[in-house]
């Protein structure tokens, strides 16, 4: 039985709840519907709220989800967490990112991510899918993922290697050999979710052409199931024989 630690980098927006669940509780139940969810523990660290492990082989690997945050923020938790990445892959560990995970990763390693000049990248999303790692099986040369970000990664980690792009975002998704494994788009959310979180951006200012384009997208199915299948078999690859 593999451990997981999700490293929760924010909650579901306040204005949300209680209608849909908190990150975590998304990403348990996206990786429920995994054939290999059996085979896994989860255990949600705030790290947002201070909430860090005690020490890193608590667990047998790391996800670190999205979050309102940029990593450029002035917020105690991001060098904490940005020192507690470089430590988990400094010591082989399998670590997977999504949205600002994806982020922050990078720019641990010696990437860089920034808030992106051309605005939102919002709905439902085409990406172009390359040098993808063995364990996926078979390969697609492309699929369909929800993204709901700002802020885009420009710059790879150190070894790193685009395996997604879109129309949007040259980098859309990224692996580090075979220890790290990121995608900047949202397997967990689905179309309810987004759509609530797409109004709320309204309400705060986003161009309502772009929600409402976003908003155009989400009857469009995605591949969030597939690709939460495929984080799964990112960690489980490293399981203890």
């Amino acid at each position: 039985m593999m451990k997981i630690a999700i490293l929760l980098a924010g909650h579901t927006n306040k204005a949300m709840q209680p209608r849909f669940p908190d990150y975590a509780d998304l990403f348990i139940a996206l990786f429920a519907k995994s054939p290999l969810a059996a085979d896994f523990t989860f255990t949600s660290l705030a790290v947002v709220d201070d909430v860090f492990p005690d020490r890193i082989d608590d667990y047998d690997g790391y996800l670190v989800t999205g979050s309102a945050y940029g990593v450029y923020d002035d917020a105690p938790f991001i060098p904490k967490l940005i020192t507690l990445i470089q430590d988990i892959h400094a010591a082989g560990m399998p670590l997977a990112g999504l949205c600002f995970g994806h982020q922050i990763i990078a720019h641990a390693l010696g990437g860089h991510a920034q808030k992106w000049d051309g605005g939102w990248g919002l709905g439902v999303k085409s990406i172009e899918l390359a040098n993808l790692p063995d364990w996926i099986a078979p390969p697609i040369d492309s699929a369909k993922l929800i993204h709901v970000h700002q802020d885009q990664v420009v710059r790879l980690p150190a070894g790193g290697q685009v395996i997604a792009r879109a129309d949007h975002c040259d980098i859309a998704g990224y692996r580090v050999g075979d220890r790290v494994f990121t995608l900047q788009g949202h397997p967990e959310f689905d179309a309810a979710y987004t759509g609530a979180l797409a109004t709320l951006l309204e309400e705060r200012g986003v161009d309502p052409a772009v929600v409402a384009a976003a908003q155009d997208t989400l009857d469009t199915p995605h591949d969030g199931d597939r690709f939460g299948h495929w984080i799964l078999t990112f960690f489980h690859r490293h399981a203890a024989a």
